[in-house]
């Protein structure tokens, strides 16, 4: 089995080329074997249909992973037959189609966690300066060993094909005819491999938005494979300029500088001078909670149950899909609608004024807390940018004793010490926290007991114990003086990264999120489900206060209830924006699917169809204005009020 095997050069490149694209293929589609909870929809024939047209992309990398064996043996030269050359050759084949296939095997378990094939962002997330990321690489060698074997078994079958084909010298009697046939062969391969390249012979090259017209948004990650979107999303964060409207009569219509600031609901009181303590829960989807989701018999968040049924709450909406995204969001009203996250992307040195920086102009003393290892995700960046003054991180609370061994200091001791410097703070003030031991490597800390309950995995275990944390948290906070003037909010980062439910599947239901605000003093509880994303979070809280500050944001003021509900995302190339009763889909330029909100949440049923622009012509310039702004402030460096 090991042995040589020589074989003509043609039928060399047929064999190698055509099992790896059949490898690449295979290696492609154990996202799904691995995850086919996560598509409950599809039925076999869908399956296969999606296997084979995911073909299409596989080439574009079997001939990027393979340019050194196609040129190098291709080139109409005769030392490409030397051993010592062929040897060389053969072990380039090897390490660049194994690199290929791993970074498949990466995304079957990476893509639980953000819902869709790495992009470049995988680069700059290996460019934290913090130091757990050894410690996380290992733990998931640990967690997931079955994907180590997975990818020997790779690699195996790539060294066999590589030993039992190799390059049998050719027999050349006559040396013009054998250069000329050479060199037309060789040509032949360069346009086929252009060809490859484009996927075809239509006008434009593909690239990651063209799965979408073979398929729905969350089931590209079936059609796409790793390489692909890594190598066609390396310029995902260079933005074009956009000009469906002239300047100035966008800034009639919509504008992110939002003034004159009123409030004519829910609010029962003045609230000048109160303090304001955002709360942001690690992966706390609305799947995950009692309060929101209705098939949830047995609850796993008891405390937070109780403070949602005495919040203002809402049907909360994230705009991005990684705790790298929220922040920005949350502090600064900034969606996520590019390819990389903001503060990873080229746009990250343009200035941008959270609401902190309000806040502080108005004697507020200002805070943000995160027990995770200081830098972890430029957390730190993100606060100090949106107006925040201090940042609490596991240096600052300097004891390991409590440190969980991968992210930072647990939840449990971490809210206390929190607690504790907020009561320190002078009043009033603005902080918040982040909360982190529902993640990955999903841990529980030792000595702590955890309650009996139903359980599927160890993620609900580490969401009990954030749960009896804010309890202790809250126990502790409400003996403080300032307890009774502050305005609580509560809110998630981004879903969870493990599903129980099929309704949360979808390109709605993998956005709702935990989003309330606790203020009983000023504010009566109420249940809604009124749509509210993270960027309205900022202007809300200014508008609350009393101030008529104007504001940069995206958002909206959820306490004026003129202003009408808006969410907006990106994934997979696609936009996603909502005003609270439909939802569009687009690439950008056109209309891929409109839904129905309140009768299809699921998004079985696209009421889109060709031709039929003008019926959702409203909803789309609502879009389009809102993607104008963005991408022209973003590109001119005008997130901000002069």
């Amino acid at each position: 089995m090991w042995s040589n095997r020589e074989i003509p050069l043609w039928k060399v490149f047929i064999i190698r080329l055509g099992v790896m694209l059949l490898l690449l293929a295979i290696s492609r589609w154990l996202l799904f074997v691995f995850n086919v909870s996560n598509f409950p929809d599809l039925s076999v024939g869908e399956q296969f249909r999606l296997f084979f047209i995911g073909m299409r992309f596989d080439i574009w990398t079997l001939i990027i992973a393979n340019l050194p064996f196609l040129v190098f043996y291709g080139i109409p030269f005769r030392f490409k037959y030397n051993k010592v050359y062929c040897k060389v050759v053969d072990i380039l084949f090897v390490i660049t189609n194994s690199l290929s296939i791993t970074l498949n095997l990466i995304d079957v378990i990476y893509y639980r966690y953000i819902d869709k094939r790495m992009t470049s962002e995988l680069f700059g997330f290996m460019q934290h300066t913090d130091d757990n990321q050894g410690g996380l690489v290992k733990q998931f060698l640990v967690d997931f060993w079955f994907m180590v074997l997975v990818f020997i078994l790779f690699l195996i079958t790539i060294i066999i094909l590589t030993r039992r084909t190799r390059v049998k010298p050719a027999v050349v009697t006559n040396l013009r005819y054998w250069y000329t046939t050479s060199s037309l062969a060789f040509l032949l391969l360069i346009a086929l491999s252009i060809i490859g390249l484009r996927g075809g012979l239509q006008n434009k090259p593909i690239s990651i938005i063209t799965a979408a017209q073979y398929t729905k948004p969350q089931n590209m990650v079936l059609v796409l494979n790793t390489p692909f979107t890594i190598g066609r999303g390396s310029s995902g964060d260079v933005l074009k300029p956009i000009h469906y409207y002239d300047d100035d009569e966008l800034e009639e219509l919509y504008s992110p500088i939002q003034k004159d600031l009123k409030i004519n609901r829910f609010i029962d009181g003045d609230a000048k001078d109160y303090n304001i303590f955002m709360i942001i829960l690690e992966s706390h989807g609305q799947e995950m909670v009692s309060f929101y989701n209705e098939k949830r018999t047995e609850t796993i968040t008891p405390f937070l149950d109780s403070l949602l049924a005495n919040s203002l709450s809402f049907n909360g909406m994230a705009n991005g899909r990684q705790s790298i995204e929220a922040l920005t969001s949350i502090l600064s009203g900034l969606p996520s609608l590019m390819s990389k996250d903001y503060v990873e992307s080229r746009y990250a040195a343009n200035r941008l004024d959270g609401f902190g920086s309000i806040l502080k102009q108005h004697g507020y003393s200002t805070a943000f807390f995160h027990g995770g290892n200081n830098g972890t995700m430029n957390f730190n960046s993100s606060a100090f940018s949106a107006g925040f003054d201090n940042y609490y991180g596991r240096d600052e609370y300097g004891n390991d004793d409590d440190y969980d061994g991968t992210w930072g200091i647990s939840d449990m001791p971490f809210l206390q010490f929190t607690a504790l410097k907020l009561n320190e703070m002078p009043k009033p003030f603005a902080a918040g926290v982040f909360t982190l031991s529902s993640h990955h490597p999903f841990k529980l800390p030792k000595g702590y007991e955890l309650p009996d309950g139903n359980y599927a995995t160890d993620f609900e275990k580490t969401v009990r114990y954030t749960d009896d944390a804010l309890r202790h948290f809250f126990e502790t906070i409400s003996k403080y003086d300032w307890f009774d003037s502050t305005i609580f909010v509560i809110v998630g980062d981004h879903v969870n990264p493990e599903h129980r439910y099929d309704n949360y599947l979808n390109g709605y239901g993998q956005y709702q999120i935990v989003t309330a605000i606790y203020a009983p003093c000023i504010i009566k509880p109420l249940r809604t489900n009124i749509m509210a994303q993270q960027t309205d979070i900022g202007v809300s809280l200014i508008a609350a206060l009393g101030y008529n500050d104007s504001i940069f944001s995206f958002g909206r003021n959820v306490f004026d209830s003129l202003q009408e509900p808006c969410f907006s995302s990106y994934l997979n190339n696609i936009y996603q924006y909502s005003d609270g009763k439909h939802m569009l889909q687009s690439d950008g330029n056109n209309i891929t699917a409109v839904f129905d909100l309140d009768e299809d949440p699921c998004l079985n049923e696209n009421l889109y169809k060709v031709g039929e622009e003008e019926q959702w012509n409203e909803l789309n310039n609502k879009f389009r204005m809102l993607l104008q702004q963005y991408n022209n402030r973003m590109i001119n460096n005008k997130l901000y009020i002069k």
